[in-house]
Parts: C-alpha cells; sequence; structure tokens
C-alpha cells in the first residue's frame, strides 16, 4: 500500500498506484493549460472597461486556479521524487520520523526500474491507463536491487560462519 488517499476515496497500492499518478499527470497538465490560456483573458478583462462581476469571475477563477496549479505542481512533483526513490508515501513519512536518509530503498532498481515498476514496461504506454506493471504486488523480484545484494551479502556471512 503506498497510502490513503481521500480524493479518490481509495488506498492507493499497486494494482492502482499507476492510475493515481496519471491522475496527477492529468490534473497537473489541465491546470497549466487552463493557468496559461485564462491569462490572456484576464488581461484582456483588465485592459478593456468590462462589468464588475465579469471581471470578478474571472480573477477569481485566474487566482483559484494559479492556487490549485502550484499545489498540484509541488505534489505531483513529491510523487514524481518518490517514484524516483522507490518509495512509497508511508515508507516516506516513517523515514521523516527517524531522521534517516531518504536515499536508501531496499526496493531501489534504478531510475528507469523504478518508472517502470509505476508506469509498466511499454514506454508508449506510461501516460495512457493502460498496461499496469506486472506482478502481484505480494512478491518483489530482486534482481538488481540492493535488497538482492544485501542478502547475498547475508548468505556470504551465514556461509563463512559454517
Amino acid at each position: 500500500m503506498d497510502h490513503h488517499c481521500p480524493w479518490i476515496y481509495n488506498c492507493v497500492g499497486y494494482y492502482n498506484h499507476k492510475f493515481f499518478f496519471l491522475l496527477l499527470f492529468y490534473v497537473f497538465c489541465s491546470t497549466h493549460l487552463i493557468t496559461w490560456t485564462m491569462a490572456e483573458s484576464v488581461k484582456r478583462a483588465v485592459d478593456r472597461d468590462f462589468p464588475f462581476w465579469d471581471m470578478f469571475v474571472l480573477l477569481f477563477g485566474e487566482t483559484l486556479c494559479v492556487f490549485l496549479t502550484v499545489l498540484v505542481t509541488a505534489f505531483f512533483g513529491f510523487h514524481i521524487w518518490l517514484m524516483c526513490k522507490a518509495m512509497t508515501t508511508i515508507e516516506f513519512c516513517e523515514k521523516s520520523l527517524k531522521k534517516t536518509g531518504y536515499n536508501s530503498s531496499v526496493y531501489d532498481r534504478g531510475f528507469v526500474g523504478n518508472v517502470k515498476e509505476v508506469l509498466g514496461d511499454n514506454i508508449f504506454l506510461w501516460f495512457l491507463p493502460r498496461n499496469p506493471p506486472k506482478g502481484d504486488g505480494l512478491s518483489f523480484v530482486s534482481e538488481s536491487t540492493r535488497l538482492s545484494v544485501d542478502l547475498d551479502a547475508m548468505r556470504g556471512i551465514k556461509k563463512s560462519r559454517r
């Protein structure tokens, strides 16, 4: 499980993490599009003599959209960072309580491997709500991860003690 999201009223986990990430991506794109295209309408309304109510609605809408754009951009950036570090939101919160570094995750598979774990193997389908990652979310293929290196090191120590 990654976390419980009150906005979608569901837990974000292995099977729907890609769809949650895409929701953030789509909202990020939409709010930026609205903010930048609505700016011209606001400028035109301020330059000309528009009725007060029309100008108020335009300014209020633009202000609200800029506020949401800043929040969504920060939130989306945070989730990109989490995906690149192979961390869940819960793991991030636990590490912040322990004051340990955020640079280590036993499930780290490198940048491309971490992105594929969330968005799937086919790069052409990454930004479409299709092709979720393979697996069941319970077993983890530990090839090329820190987990396999640590386990191999532990096995070597156990064998040398015998």
